[in-house]
């Protein structure tokens, strides 16, 4: 049978071994014979008899017990896509940037449902349907099919938008394949991911390519920064953040302590942050929502907030508690540069991820230390790092920095001091994470459970 009978009898693709059966085609998307060997064998365990791999494995197969389908190019897998996949209904949206994705897209399809429209979301935080974590994912990204295939199950619950964080290293990677957006919100253009791409241009080039090669016909692209506009001169419908403020004359008022008013001319909506950058996320999701519904959502609640994103831990008797997943210079700047204001003690946990970009942690322990009192340096994810040399390279650009290996003690060690001197504790780098990763290891961690536990005793 070829694939289109398969289609027709039933079968269905699938992008991991673990979720072969007898009606599965086994896409093995690797060119790494030793991975090609080991997977066709636990997926034929698994009683599947069909697998889709690259052509140069041809002559190191029979087929006998399973049949393989090869392809050669990217195109001949964008083919056989289209036996499989039709979303001619759907809308798709497209979220890039270096800051904010997570936000944007999570709060989102949160925001999206809350008022009644069936959304789904695929990114960082893993994959929803409304408000449903349906999975984990292992990448922001994750592979073209493996996206397919998300999709695929969110029609099933007649979802009609799709929000996906599009990562740079993902579109390099061609995670994305030939998938089309109808809108794409791009936040802004700073500093990561230059332990893969090198430098900032190749960086910017990526963001700035995954958004012209990938627009539908009538796409409509939403810029958070006003700035970036003359990358898209051949766009015919862009919207900027300034724009969408002035013509619909929003303000934003910081009115106290962590309390933001959002106010246009017929809503008004009561936001509480301690992160304007966060407020600015916010407004960007109600751009999308504007263009796409013609009006502004009746409710906003803390849900669309994403867990991990400038979370509040604890607000109580002057001392405060926030966790966040930042985890570069500019990430840093938007959540810290406003808290001087609020004239407290600040006080920050961090450290610095292994196995990525070096010249970012002066720049990060710069930044950490023009705003805040005490800096408690600690392990982040050291990977195949030494930890304690990733600590040092933080500790020499540090202005008032302590050294706590243990992220545990760490955190137990900020929050007996804001028990003692008040102040405002932030938690950063790790976000919703569950997990550390030391080597080849990963212990079960949380910065949101370890904190909330020792906050018993403020």
């Amino acid at each position: 049978m070829n694939l289109n009978d398969l289609k027709n009898c039933g079968y269905n693709i699938v992008t991991n071994w673990q979720e072969c059966n007898s009606k599965s085609i086994f896409i093995l998307n690797t060119n790494e014979i030793k991975k090609f060997l080991d997977y066709k064998k636990l997926a034929s365990k698994r009683k599947c008899k069909y697998i889709i791999c690259d052509i140069k494995f041809k002559n190191k197969v029979k087929q006998n017990q399973i049949k393989f389908f090869f392809y050669k190019t990217q195109n001949d897998l964008f083919e056989i896509a289209k036996i499989f996949y039709c979303f001619n209904n759907l809308k798709i949206i497209f979220v890039t940037g270096t800051n904010g994705k997570t936000s944007i897209a999570y709060g989102a399809n949160i925001l999206f449902n809350i008022n009644g429209y069936k959304s789904c979301y695929i990114g960082t935080l893993g994959f929803y349907i409304n408000k449903k974590k349906i999975k984990s994912l292992n990448n922001t990204t994750p592979s073209y099919f493996e996206i397919l295939n998300l999709i695929k199950i969110a029609c099933n619950y007649k979802v009609k938008y799709v929000f996906i964080e599009v990562s740079s290293i993902g579109y390099s990677e061609g995670r994305i394949g030939n998938l089309k957006y109808n809108f794409c919100v791009l936040t802004n253009l700073k500093s990561d991911h230059l332990d893969y791409h090198k430098n900032l241009k190749s960086y910017h080039l990526a963001k700035v390519n995954l958004i012209k090669s990938h627009r539908s016909k009538n796409s409509i692209l939403f810029l958070q920064d006003d700035n970036l506009k003359n990358k898209f001169n051949n766009f015919n419908q862009i919207i900027t953040q300034g724009t969408f403020l002035s013509k619909n004359k929003i303000s934003i008022i910081h009115k106290k302590l962590g309390k933001f008013q959002i106010s246009t001319k017929n809503r008004s909506y009561q936001i509480d942050s301690f992160n304007d950058y966060m407020i600015k996320n916010i407004i960007t999701i109600l751009m999308l929502y504007d263009k796409l519904f013609k009006l502004l959502p009746l409710k906003i609640n803390k849900s669309i907030f994403p867990p991990g994103r400038s979370e509040i831990i604890y607000n109580k008797k002057n001392k405060i508690i926030i966790i966040d997943y930042a985890h570069s210079k500019d990430a840093y700047e938007n959540l810290l540069c406003k808290l001087p204001l609020f004239n407290k003690n600040i006080i920050i946990i961090y450290g610095c991820g292994g196995d990525r970009d070096k010249k970012k942690r002066p720049q990060i322990a710069k930044v950490v230390s023009k705003y805040t009192n005490l800096q408690i340096i600690t392990d982040d994810n050291p990977r195949n790092e030494n930890p304690a040399s990733i600590r040092k390279s933080l500790l020499k650009y540090s202005s008032n920095p302590i050294e706590v290996p243990s992220r545990r003690m760490a955190i137990k060690f900020g929050i007996r001091y804001i028990k003692k001197n008040d102040g405002i504790l932030i938690i950063a780098g790790k976000g919703h994470e569950d997990t550390q990763n030391y080597k080849d290891k990963y212990y079960l961690f949380n910065d949101k459970l370890i904190s909330s536990n020792y906050a018993k005793n403020l």
